[in-house]
């Protein structure tokens, strides 16, 4: 199995939005257990689901966003949800200016996220080279199994 994830610089910045806020909330509760009274609480309490908040915006935007292949399917998790696509629908892969892109036999288009940096629109051709190469040699085995043709 391959898989792609989003970029380095995405990757650190999911991890500082979780560490960040996750930094101001431990040191809020530090404050609750050297001055304990319900204000530093009360403010302990928001700082730690203002953390949470950006924990899990990190995680589902930038973090879980990957691109998979099977020997069989494509898994694409973007940040609104995954896809599952056989290799046997996919007629041709291209670059597009969010991610792959993985045009199906009945002219649909799937997209996935995982190639661009912090999934805003960088190209990010280099690493697509690979996912060229790979998946080039899935569709040119499914077309030869396809058409009755033995494996070279």
């Amino acid at each position: 199995m391959d898989v792609w994830r989003v970029g380095r610089a995405g990757r650190l910045a999911g991890y500082l939005l979780i560490v960040g806020p996750a930094c101001g909330a431990l040191s809020t509760w530090w404050g609750v257990l050297s001055h304990p009274d319900p204000q530093n609480a009360d403010s302990a309490g928001v700082a730690t689901a203002v953390a949470l908040g950006f924990a899990f915006f990190a995680w589902w935007v930038l973090l879980r966003v990957r691109l998979e292949f099977t020997t069989d399917t494509i898994v694409m998790v973007n940040p609104w949800g995954a896809q599952r696509l056989p290799w046997s629908r996919v007629s041709a892969v291209s670059l597009g200016n969010w991610g792959a892109q993985f045009h199906t036999t009945d002219g649909f288009t799937f997209t996935a996220y995982a190639l661009s940096d912090l999934a805003g629109g960088t190209r990010q051709d280099d690493r697509f080279t690979e996912v060229r190469r790979i998946a080039e040699a899935r569709l040119r085995l499914q077309r030869q199994l396809r058409d009755g043709h033995p494996r070279p």
